[in-house]
C-alpha cells in the first residue's frame, strides 16, 4: 500500500513538473479577453488615462517584447497575437489573409475593451499589421507608431518564393539552442542580459506540444507579410504617424537579398505617409524598443 502511494506521489510530481516547464515566464502577469465568441487574447495592462498605448509584437514575438515600454502614468496594453504567447493557438488556413485577420482581431479587441483614444504601436510584422489596421480607418485609432516596420521593403516574386521556401514550421521548431541564441542576438546592437528570459521561453516552446501551432503561425506570418504588401497604400494613412528605425538593424533591410539597400533608404519610404515623422535611433538593433527603451519611451510619450 505504501509503495502504491509513493508511486502515485512520484507520478503527480513528474506531471506537475512537466506542466510547469510548459508555462511561459509571464503567465501570471496577463489578463484574458474573449473576442468573436471563441478567440482568447492574452494581454498585459497597466496604468490609466484618456488615451491608450496599444502595442503589437512582431513575427514570432509576444507581449514580453514590450516589457520595458509600459510608460508610467499612461494606459498601456500589450497583446499576444493569436497563436503567439498565451493567446488561443489557432490553425490558420494557408490561403487566408493572415495579416488582415490580425488587423480585424485588433479592431475587435479595441471594441471589446471599449477603447476610445488609441495610439496603435506595432513592431516589425506588428508594424505592418498596424498599417493595415489603420487603413481600415477605425475611429478609435488616433495615431500610429511604426517600430522597425515590415512592409516598406519590396521583394520580387523570386525573392518571396525563396523566403517562403525557407519558412517552414519545422525550420523554426527544430532550431537548437545555439541557433535560437544567435537569432536573438541578431535583434540587438548589444544584447541585454534580461533577454535570457525570452530565450528560455523560446527554448521551452520547442519542447512542448501545446505550442506546435505557434511554429506554424511563424511560418504563415512570413507568407502573410509577403502576400499583403502595404507600400503602395502608405499615402492613404490619415492619422499622424511616428516611424522609428534602428541604425544598427541587422534584419531590415534584408542583408542577403538587398545588400546595397540601406536602413536610411528604407526609412525614407515612410515619407509617403502624409503626416509622418521619421526617427533613427543609434546603437540599437531590430528590437529597439527593448534595447533603447528610455529613448523609445520618451519619443512615444511626446508624440
Amino acid at each position: 500500500m505504501r509503495a502504491n502511494i509513493l508511486t502515485i506521489v512520484l507520478l503527480l510530481f513528474c506531471f506537475f513538473t512537466k506542466a510547469q516547464k510548459c508555462e511561459l515566464s509571464y503567465t501570471n502577469e496577463v489578463k484574458e479577453i474573449t473576442i468573436n465568441d471563441s478567440l482568447i487574447i492574452a494581454y498585459k495592462e497597466q496604468g490609466e488615462g484618456r488615451k491608450t498605448f496599444l502595442m503589437i509584437h512582431g513575427l514570432g514575438g509576444n507581449l514580453m517584447h514590450w516589457n520595458n515600454n509600459f510608460i508610467k502614468n499612461q494606459h498601456c496594453i500589450a497583446i499576444d497575437l493569436p497563436s503567439h504567447g498565451l493567446s488561443t493557438m489557432k490553425n490558420f488556413q494557408s490561403n487566408a489573409d493572415l495579416l488582415d485577420f490580425y488587423a480585424e482581431t485588433i479592431i475587435a479587441f479595441i471594441q471589446q475593451k471599449k477603447l476610445k483614444n488609441v495610439l496603435l504601436i506595432g513592431h516589425s510584422m506588428g508594424g505592418q499589421i498596424a498599417i493595415i489596421t489603420a487603413l481600415k480607418n477605425h475611429k478609435s485609432i488616433k495615431k500610429l507608431i511604426l517600430v522597425s516596420p515590415a512592409g516598406f521593403e519590396i521583394f520580387e516574386d523570386s525573392e518571396a518564393k525563396a523566403l517562403m521556401s525557407f519558412a517552414k514550421p519545422e525550420t523554426f521548431k527544430n532550431q537548437n539552442e545555439p541557433m535560437v541564441r544567435m537569432g536573438f542576438k541578431r535583434n540587438f546592437y548589444e544584447m541585454p542580459t534580461s533577454t535570457e528570459t525570452l530565450v528560455q521561453d523560446r527554448l521551452m516552446m520547442a519542447r512542448c506540444e501545446k505550442f506546435n501551432l505557434y511554429f506554424q503561425a511563424v511560418a504563415n506570418g512570413v507568407k502573410g507579410m509577403l502576400e499583403h504588401p502595404v507600400r503602395k497604400e502608405l499615402n492613404k494613412i490619415k492619422v499622424p504617424t511616428l516611424i522609428i528605425f534602428a541604425e544598427n538593424d541587422e534584419l531590415i533591410p534584408n542583408k542577403f537579398l538587398h545588400k546595397s539597400l540601406t536602413i536610411n533608404q528604407v526609412a525614407d519610404i515612410g515619407k509617403d505617409i502624409p503626416k509622418a515623422k521619421i526617427v533613427l535611433i543609434p546603437k540599437a538593433g531590430h528590437l529597439l524598443m527593448y534595447e533603447q527603451s528610455q529613448i523609445f519611451n520618451q519619443l512615444v510619450k511626446h508624440f
